[in-house]
Formats: structure tokens, C-alpha cells, sequence
């Protein structure tokens, strides 16, 4: 769980490690690591001081976890520097934070081994508490699990919050970026990390929703498959009283529904973890089928393609691209399977000439796609658009599209 946007122990005897990511297949062996918070701190105590930015050697010496930290987040040492300067008095508050870090042993250690128990495959990487520019609680990554600790005045939900990163860590749903998608993957992780851990998340949302509950499953059925998530994460557009992220909650109940329609709850779960085709997955809960016909009834839409990404046959749409070097190769990535599912290097364009990419593909539309020389370091500036900006082909009046790459970047994001 991301508080702005997308956010262990060693359990037997505390262990607070190395600056190496670890991971365990043991729940009882999992580390959590605070040698970051320590430097943190070492470096806030020479701001008045030092002559230069203290917070360099934070950043310099910080652990996997906080490296992944930085990008999107920290940025970097001045950037630290700035916003701990203008809220000193806020990250003071948080000083005496991880003194209490041994409560929540057994707590972790307790949910940890429930998710081994329904889970057999779990893995249990580092969580890192770090300090950056109180803009994330949480994060799941590679890397490992990461705590924003100055947005924590005492430790409390920092349980349920770990239990949410470490379902992320473990999940490997599939099927486009629709608003589904990321409702199932955030109300997944907070109701499986609350089945294991017994804390609930995001409750202020889930306490809306269910005062809420028949106006907001009107809305979310007319919405579900676009990629458009205001109003359900992270931010609103002020049309009522909404909290953010009532995507959590609604992920929750659908992700409740399908767990409580299995009779293998052991399958269940794997499957919250696993979601192949979100589609489907909602399909299979019959959480909004009420909703769903109603709502197909009055636009006179086919039931059945409420649980289809894409409706209608796909269009024959030829792409030519044009290069600024002959030696550069093309390759396009996209939001469905004919696209490479967002794969930067699986649908590769053919040489027309030294200058000119071609290809035939059949997609749905709407479509969206990026060009990249097949990985996500090299995604080309297109021109006409936005720097980054997505490709968005919306009907199938034109056959034939040509872009141009004006240069190509490394992605951000």
C-alpha cells in the first residue's frame, strides 16, 4: 500500500541484519532490518552542522531496501535534505518509533506462519524500516519490504501494514491495467493479509463502502475496465464525501466473495495470489452479478462480455514506425495478448528499411501500447506525444498508423 498514489523479525531472536536483501522460506527465520533508521538519524543530527548534505551517506550506504526506496520516492539526498528540513519538528516525533520494534514479534511471527500454513510457497523477504520524504508507509519490491518510518509516530497497524506488503511480494496476477485488475490486487492483499494476521486495512474505506454499498457497485460496474482510477485510488474528484482508495474495499468484498463460494480453501487463496484473467475472477466470485445484469439490461449490452477484457472481434491494424538510426530495433508493447500483455520485448517489428518498422497485428480496440527496443530502459519519445505517454488507439477508422521515434529514454516508472 502506497499512502500516495500505487502502498521480518528474525523472529526467534530479533535479528537486525546485514545491508544484503535476504529472503527465507522459514516464517521463523525472516529478518527485519533497521540499520537505515540508525543512519537516518546519525544524519539528521548533523544537519546544523555539517558543512554539506548529511543525508548522502544515508542515501550512499543505504541497504537494497532503501535503494529501492529512492526512485519515485526520496529521489535523492537533497531532495531528503529539503523536506526533512521543512518538517523537523514531524520526523522528531517519530524519533523513539522502532524502540518498541520486540512488540510486534509474536504478532508477526503469528501471521507469517499463517500465511506458510495456507500458503505453502510463501516467501519471506527483509522488511526494511527507512526514512524518506513522507510520502510512502509502504512498499513491496524485489528488493524486499520497505516501512516508511517517519509517517509512524508508535508502531501501531505496522503489523497489518508488513502483512499487506508481504501478500504484494507474493502475488502474480496477470490481465491488463484495468481498474479491476488493481482492485483485486489491493483488496486481495488487505483480505488475505487480514485473514492471516487478523488487522484490518483501510479502514476508514471499507466503512464508507459499506454505508455506501448499493450507489458505489452501481458506479464500479460502469467503470471496471478502464484504466481510469480516480475516485477509487489514490485520489478523487471531489464529485461527493468519498475517501480515497474505496478500491481497496470493494477489491476486499469481491476477493471475499470468490473465498467464500471455494470449497478448497487452500485453492482459494492460491488463486487471490494468482490471478490470471481478473475477468474471470469476478465472474467466478458472482459478486456483481446483480449489478452487472441490471446494468446490461438497460444499456441493452451482452451479459456475457462484462467478463471479457475486450468485446467485439479484434481490428487488423498495420504499424510503421520510423527510426533515427537504421541499427535500431522496435518493439511494441501493449495492454492484451496480441500486444505482449505490457512484455517489452515480445512483439518484435520487422525491417521494412534502413528507417521504416512494419507489422500487421490483429488487437482489440480501444488499444494502448509503448515501443521499445526491447526492454524497458529503451522506450522510444514518439512524437506528437507526451513524453512517456501512453499510445492510445481508440477505433479501427484507420488501418495503417505511423509514429516516429524521435529518441529513446529509460522509463521511469
Amino acid at each position: 500500500m502506497k499512502l500516495l498514489t500505487h502502498h521480518c523479525i528474525a523472529l526467534a531472536l530479533l535479528t537486525f541484519g546485514t545491508a544484503n536483501a535476504q529472503f527465507s522460506d522459514d516464517p521463523l527465520h525472516a529478518v527485519l532490518e533497521t540499520k537505515d533508521a540508525q543512519n537516518f538519524w546519525k544524519a539528521f543530527d548533523k544537519m546544523e552542522t555539517s558543512a554539506t548534505n548529511p543525508f548522502t551517506d544515508y542515501i550512499n550506504n543505504g541497504s537494497p531496501g532503501l535503494k529501492a526506496f529512492i526512485k519515485n520516492r526520496i529521489i535523492n539526498a537533497d531532495s531528503l535534505y529539503s523536506t526533512v528540513k521543512k518538517n523537523k519538528e514531524e520526523y522528531l516525533k517519530t524519533r523513539n518509533t522502532l524502540s518498541g520494534i520486540g512488540k510486534i514479534d509474536k504478532k508477526l511471527k503469528s501471521s507469517y506462519s499463517a500465511l506458510k500454513y495456507w500458503y505453502p510457497q510463501a516467501k519471506f523477504p527483509t522488511v526494511y524500516f527507512v526514512y524518506g520524504r513522507m510520502n510512502t508507509g509502504g512498499n513491496s519490491a524485489s528488493e524486499g519490504i520497505t516501512i516508511g518510518t517517519e509517517l509512524f509516530k508508535n508502531l501501531d497497524g505496522v503489523t497489518a501494514l508488513i502483512a499487506h506488503e508481504l501478500v504484494h511480494f507474493q502475488q502474480n496476477n496477470k490481465g491488463g491495467e484495468s481498474l479491476l485488475k488493481q482492485a483485486l490486487t489491493e483488496g486481495g492483499a488487505d483480505f488475505i493479509s487480514e485473514f492471516v494476521s487478523g488487522e484490518p486495512m483501510n479502514v476508514k474505506a471499507f466503512q464508507y463502502g459499506e454505508a455506501n454499498a448499493d450507489r458505489l457497485y452501481k458506479e464500479f460496474v460502469t467503470r471496471y475496465k478502464s484504466d481510469d482510477l480516480r475516485d477509487w485510488f489514490y485520489w478523487t474528484s471531489k464529485k461527493d464525501d468519498r475517501p480515497n482508495d474505496l478500491g481497496y474495499w470493494i477489491g476486499y468484498k469481491i476477493c471475499e466473495a470468490y473465498f467464500n463460494k471455494q470449497t478448497d480453501k487452500h485453492k482459494a487463496v492460491q488463486d487471490i495470489l494468482n490471478i490470471e484473467d481478473p475477468f474471470l475472477f469476478l465472474q467466478e466470485s458472482g459478486f456483481l452479478d446483480t449489478y452487472i445484469q441490471q446494468y446490461a439490461k438497460e444499456k441493452n449490452l451482452k451479459y456475457d462480455d462484462f467478463f471479457k477484457e475486450f468485446s467485439g472481434e479484434p481490428s487488423e491494424v498495420t504499424f510503421v514506425v520510423n527510426v533515427p538510426d537504421k541499427n535500431d530495433e522496435v518493439y511494441i508493447a501493449g495492454n492484451q495478448k496480441g500486444l505482449g500483455n505490457w512484455s517489452a520485448s515480445s512483439v518484435k517489428m520487422d525491417r521494412k528499411s534502413d528507417f521504416e518498422r512494419i507489422l500487421t497485428l490483429k488487437i482489440y480496440l480501444p488499444a494502448q501500447l509503448k515501443l521499445t527496443k526491447g526492454n524497458w530502459d529503451q522506450e522510444a519519445d514518439v512524437k506528437g506525444l507526451e513524453k512517456g505517454q501512453n499510445i492510445r488507439i481508440e477505433n479501427g477508422k484507420s488501418k495503417k498508423i505511423s509514429y516516429t521515434v524521435v529518441n529513446w529514454f529509460k522509463n521511469s516508472n
